[in-house]
């Protein structure tokens, strides 16, 4: 008879928060510093629309008007405070669907704007900027979580940072700096991203690094890039200047979303990976999330590159590219993005729609679980437990995320995986020739308008 594995979450290097979500406690919300161009193009106002509605899942500690390539000679503050005003209008509403939005006030006064040079011209001796300056503030504060910094423009202002500590303290006290910080940037777009990855091998960098203004070959695109494709993705029609005009173009700050020129939300994948959804796992990018997915570009680094999934469409169409890493979970981001701007409109709970909650195995929280195995064991899992707040029906969904399982170069045997779309489910472990990683994940959807998803994610160590 094979034995039954036992699950159980440990505090594995990285995961952060794991002990939370043991418990059911809310994870630690991650601090956040957002980088923007705004106002070159209509993308990183749609962005903000969107983070904005997300201030309640993330500490923002700044929010710093910036140059880029797209915009040289000048930053647009104005368009920040703006949309903080709107959603001023709306926090009343918001605070009747969800626990921690902030008030309009404190993230008014995070606005601070860069230097209105361009790039690395704007790096150097006394050339400090109000930007650079709520950088430091931040990484020095007294606080143990990492910083999360959103570039959704150029980098000026955090190359202005790092030149200030670098030339003001011990190579000790930087390297500390360093390590607290964790960076995404939506490609290069001025000349200091590519200096500050050269100059600090060791900073958390995620990006796609490819030939100069070929964006349309960044694994971000895979957020709305083939709106200008002729082939689409996967649920195509809800990154639509018509699907949004339905869905997110409502109430006060829906009213500020503009229609995109070119990309819907280009830049939006360098914060949607820190949503707590139970998926997404910050301290790993090559674990694959909303934002995308990345690995190390050399073994043992910190600065991560582009990778590819394999992604099969409901009429079969198939998939495999690194743009597949965020248009795969598309469908679930959009419908999020809808409801909480439901949220905005009414503050009557029966007239939106809200997150279920999940169990895995008895254990509350979003963080992923851990369980040690052997080749011939039964794997039981179960979603006994959850909820819908809304008392929706709830479908299951248990698969193996294929590219995370195994190591690169070595795909183990696939998981055979029982009653898939039921509550509880079960596979028999494989035999596998070494040390081997399976990724589980559970996802569920409500049955609400617009449908809500939520995640747990497994990861399973097979010994041969």
């Amino acid at each position: 008879m094979k034995r039954q594995a036992r699950l159980w979450l440990v505090a594995i290097a990285g995961l952060g928060a794991l002990a939370a979500g043991a418990t059911g406690q809310a994870a630690e919300k991650p601090r956040v510093i957002v980088l923007s161009d705004i106002g070159n193009e209509p993308d990183d106002s749609e962005s903000l629309v969107r983070l904005l509605l997300y201030a309640n899942d993330l500490d923002l500690e700044g929010l710093i008007a910036t140059t880029s390539t797209w915009q040289r000679d000048k930053v647009q503050p104005q368009m920040m405070h703006a949309r903080i005003a709107a959603y001023g209008q709306v926090l009343p509403n918001l605070r009747q669907h969800a626990e921690g939005y902030p008030d309009a006030a404190k993230l008014d006064a995070l606005v601070r704007s860069g230097s209105s040079a361009y790039g690395m011209r704007g790096v150097g001796k006394g050339l400090d900027t109000d930007g650079s300056r709520l950088i430091i503030e931040a990484v020095d504060r007294p606080d143990p979580r990492p910083v999360y910094v959103s570039v959704w423009g150029g980098a000026l202002d955090l190359a202005q940072a790092l030149s200030t500590v670098r030339a003001t303290r011990t190579p000790e006290q930087l390297k500390a700096f360093v390590a607290k910080l964790r960076v995404y940037s939506i490609s290069d777009q001025d000349d200091a991203g590519a200096w500050l990855r050269q100059q600090f091998p060791d900073l958390f960098w995620v990006a796609s690094v490819h030939g100069w203004s070929q964006y349309g070959m960044a694994t971000w695109t895979g957020i709305s890039g083939d709106v200008r494709r002729p082939v689409k993705w996967p649920a195509a029609e809800m990154v639509t200047n018509a699907w949004l005009e339905t869905n997110v173009r409502r109430g006060p700050l829906g009213a500020l979303y503009p229609p995109h020129l070119f990309i819907m939300e280009g830049d939006t994948p360098a914060f949607l990976w820190l949503i707590p959804n139970g998926l997404n796992v910050p301290a790993h990018p090559e674990y694959g999330g909303w934002g995308g997915r990345y690995v190390p570009t050399y073994e043992g680094g910190v600065q991560y590159g582009d990778t590819q999934d394999t992604v099969t469409g409901e009429g079969g169409a198939s998939w495999t590219s690194n743009q597949a890493t965020v248009f795969r979970w598309r469908a679930a981001f959009q419908n999020d993005f809808a409801a909480r701007i439901g949220w905005t409109l009414t503050s009557d709970r029966t007239k939106a729609n809200h997150a279920p909650a999940l169990v895995l195995n008895g254990i509350p929280g979003d963080a992923p679980a851990v369980l040690g195995a052997k080749a011939g064991e039964t794997i039981k899992l179960s979603a006994l437990g959850s909820k819908d707040p809304d008392g929706d029906a709830l479908t299951y969904r248990w698969w193996q995320y294929a590219e995370v399982s195994g190591r690169p170069g070595l795909s183990p045997p696939k998981l055979d995986v029982v009653d898939a779309d039921q509550p509880q489910a079960r596979f028999v472990v494989p035999t596998v020739v070494e040390p081997t990683t399976y990724q589980v994940i559970l996802e569920v959807r409500d049955s609400g308008a617009p449908a809500i998803t939520r995640y747990r994610r497994v990861l399973v160590n097979v010994r041969p």
